[in-house]
């Protein structure tokens, strides 16, 4: 049996203890053995018509402890940490599963005049019901202690996630996008609330069942309307917070955008962008960016949005949750579509050649000796294609992938490049300059992707009024899957069908 409530009756000359029994529900009264001090209690009216006090310990719940008049039964303890407990319940009104804080040291008081415990509920219930965003059920409060029930999400946190990735190569690209969208998502909600975040970090983005984010711990959130409320100049953990917040100066929603760009870094890399003591993140912060992120796969344009968001000058990241949000489903739609590219088979739009210049089947000592004119053959092929594409409707072709689809990358062009993408770049670029006319370029995107450990090239050729030569007789134009060279005598007609 728990003992739930200690009076004193007037009509008796002492303590009287009602106790429920956890298998049947009934009270029962008995004369007190023992004092406990170390309850506190809140009011409710027994069907005696006794005033109830329903504990709630100032210590650790067990599990079968029941809270709010028996509404909520405690499991168990999962996760203790200084200023709350947290304990998964069962809300017994509802028939689920709910998480409990047990915030039992409620004194500290906000310039807005509420205890922490009641900020964070308050501004749980001013954020509403939104997807990524945890959702309160019930709070109330009992002298120094204060408790609110909110959903129970299974799913663990995403500092979890990370650390289990690491066993398995680390997390997918298309999850990390995934995960940073809903992220963002939330703290768009956040801002247009005018509230912000202030403790964006991978152990608060829980996750449900379904592997969706929820955004947890509002404790240290604050107005954006009364910015001076929260001083978070002194705090100990530092590692998302951005440095404005660090430095005691003022901040905007951009302060949450560093955090997110902390927490994205640490989904590639598996650890944060820096770690030390305070004083050494503080430094190395200073010093430089983090270093940089080796994940073979990352598309440069993430790359990119990570390292803006983790810029020391809130002026140099992205303006708002929003504008990150519209980046990523832009990555995502470029990978979409190299995606379905990949998936088509070679038409007069689309060609795949396995490298600018570099022969990928094993070569005779005979051909060995005549690489160069094996690597002008490689590098004509694809000028061919180019200029096909530029004189008919404009086409696509892929560089550093085989016509079985097979990704080669065009790393196997490095050796000859200067050994780095931006060399393999500069080198398609010179070959068009010096073979093309001058204009040619203007009418060619080059995009270069990490794709499944590698980098292809993806060429987008758009359809050119004039005819474009390689050198000063070769015109080619596109037949069905192939690039035919034209006679003089096909290009003069070509030219009188191509003007009208």
């Amino acid at each position: 049996m728990l003992a739930i409530s200690l009076e004193q009756r007037a009509h008796r000359k002492a303590s009287v203890r009602v106790l429920r029994c956890r298998r049947c529900q009934w009270l029962w009264r008995s004369f007190p053995r023992l004092h406990q001090p170390q309850l506190s209690y809140a009011m409710r009216q027994s069907r005696w018509g006794l005033t109830i006090m329903e504990i709630q310990p100032s210590g650790e719940l067990q599990p079968g402890d029941l809270l709010r008049a028996g509404r909520y039964e405690i499991k168990q303890l999962r996760r203790s940490a200084p200023d709350k407990d947290i304990y998964l319940a069962q809300d017994r009104v509802l028939a689920c599963p709910v998480a409990i804080d047990v915030f039992s040291n409620n004194n500290s008081i906000l310039p807005n005049g509420l205890t922490v415990s009641a900020w964070e509920a308050c501004v749980l219930g001013q954020l509403g019901d939104h997807p990524n965003i945890a959702k309160a059920h019930d709070y109330w409060e009992d002298g120094k202690t204060a408790v609110m029930a909110t959903r129970y999400l299974s799913g663990g946190t995403l500092r979890d996630l990370i650390s289990q990735s690491q066993e398995t190569g680390g997390l997918p690209v298309e999850r990390i996008m995934q995960l940073s969208t809903e992220i963002a998502r939330g703290l768009e909600h956040i801002h247009g609330r005018r509230i912000l975040y202030n403790d964006l970090q991978p152990c608060n983005v829980l996750l449900d069942e379904w592997g969706a984010v929820h955004l947890v711990d509002f404790d240290t959130a604050v107005s954006l309307d009364e910015p001076g409320m929260s001083d978070l100049s002194q705090r100990p953990v530092i590692v998302y917070t951005a440095p404005e917040l660090t430095d005691g100066g003022s901040a905007d929603e951009r302060a949450d955008l560093y955090s997110l760009g902390a927490t994205m870094y640490e989904m590639v890399s598996g650890h944060p962008p820096f770690a030390g003591t305070r004083e050494q993140i503080l430094a190395a912060r200073r010093t430089g960016p983090p270093p940089a992120l080796e994940q073979d796969d990352l598309p440069e344009a993430l790359r990119d949005l990570i390292f803006s968001m983790l810029a020391q000058d809130l002026e140099q990241r992205p303006a708002s949750a929003a504008e990150v949000i519209r980046r990523l489903d832009g990555i995502r739609a470029t990978r979409a579509e190299v995606e379905q590219i990949l998936a088509g088979d070679e038409t007069a739009t689309l060609e795949f050649k396995s490298s600018l210049r570099t022969p990928i089947r094993t070569l005779t000592k005979e051909e060995k000796s005549h690489i160069s004119s094996l690597q002008r053959d490689l590098e004509h092929a694809v000028l061919k294609t180019v200029t096909a594409f530029l004189n008919s409707y404009g086409g696509i072709l892929v560089i550093g992938v085989a016509d079985d689809h097979s990704v080669i990358g065009i790393e196997v062009d490095y050796p000859t490049t200067m050994g780095s993408s931006d060399g393999w770049r500069l080198k398609f670029d010179k070959l068009v300059s010096e073979h093309l006319d001058k204009g040619a370029l203007n009418f060619i995107d080059l995009r270069l992707e990490p794709w499944r450990g590698r980098t292809i090239a993806i060429v987008k050729c758009s359809k050119r009024e004039e005819p474009t030569l390689i050198g000063d007789d070769e015109l080619f134009v596109r037949r069905t899957a192939s690039s035919a060279k034209l006679s003089m005598r096909e290009a003069l007609a070509w030219w009188r069908e191509r003007r009208g």
